[in-house]
């Protein structure tokens, strides 16, 4: 086939209802990033000065099911890449993350309630 048969042929393909058409040009399907989510367990806790909390974090709608966690506020505690978030020596409120690392618009957030630990002598 010449190249100017070849344009003729992909002319009449592109004017032809997609139905008509014997062949069809495709592209790689990926991912719908709307699809992604990640979802974070529990939803709240309250932990004591200087305790620890699971967080476990799931995402779905990716190939990778890898996941960045972190803590939103400075000096609010730190989290392992396990989920294991350790409360700061200080009472407040605090945001744990978990994002998805191939979606980063996929992210779920947990409260964190720091108390102060009762002394029970």
């Amino acid at each position: 086939m010449s190249l100017s048969q070849f344009h003729a042929v992909l002319t009449v393909a592109l004017l032809l209802p997609p139905s008509a058409v014997p062949f069809a040009v495709t592209s790689r399907q990926n991912v719908n990033r709307d699809s992604a989510s990640v979802t974070i367990n529990p939803p709240e806790a309250t932990v004591h000065v200087g305790q620890t909390q699971t967080f476990e974090a799931v995402v779905k709608g990716t190939h990778s099911t890898g996941i960045r966690r972190a803590v939103e506020e400075r000096d609010s505690g730190r989290i392992t890449e396990d989920g294991v978030y350790t409360a700061p020596r200080h009472v407040g409120l605090y945001h744990v993350v978990a994002t998805s690392e191939e979606n980063t618009a996929a992210k779920a957030v947990a409260k964190a309630t720091v108390v102060t630990e009762y002394d029970n002598s």
